[in-house]
């Protein structure tokens, strides 16, 4: 299943690479991830969710890996993981691309190839594939909000 969404944020793009690499707050955009850990400062990470899919409940591991970087332009990783209660597999290739749309403003097109195998794939492809979109545009959505500019008080405009 591919996906893809555009964001607009309002901050610079060296400002926008600066949070791309600022992991845990990135993590914490991602529904149903519940913890990272580096294990290669910017080259490997381990990722852990926990979320549902129609009526199961899910929790995995995923190993993330950065694959190219292009400084300030683009990033792509590979994560892949499985549940081994459900017996569930996923394959996820992400890409990132950063592009400036004026001084405090960049562009981050976003692509995800999601793949998911095992039980949870008898839902359907409909079911699947609406819960990976689900989590793509609410992942969007959320660094959109956490890079919204702070105003007095330290609450979010």
């Amino acid at each position: 299943m591919h996906f893809t969404e555009q964001l607009n944020v309002p901050v610079s793009v060296p400002e926008a690479w600066d949070f791309i690499w600022q992991v845990k707050r990135v993590a914490a955009c991602l529904p149903g991830c519940v913890g990272v850990d580096e294990v290669v400062p910017q080259k490997s990470y381990l990722a852990h969710f926990q979320d549902h899919v129609g009526p199961y409940k899910v929790a995995f591991d995923l190993d993330v890996e950065i694959k190219d970087v292009q400084l300030e332009k683009s990033i792509t990783l590979h994560a892949s993981g499985k549940d081994p209660k459900m017996g569930i597999s996923q394959r996820v290739d992400l890409a990132v691309s950063l592009r400036e749309a004026g001084p405090q403003n960049t562009i981050l097109d976003v692509e995800a190839d999601v793949e998911v195998l095992g039980k949870v794939a008898t839902l359907g492809q409909f079911v699947v594939k609406r819960k990976a979109a689900e989590i793509v545009k609410q992942f969007t959505q959320n660094i959109g909000a956490e890079l919204k500019p702070q105003v007095a008080g330290g609450q979010r405009a």
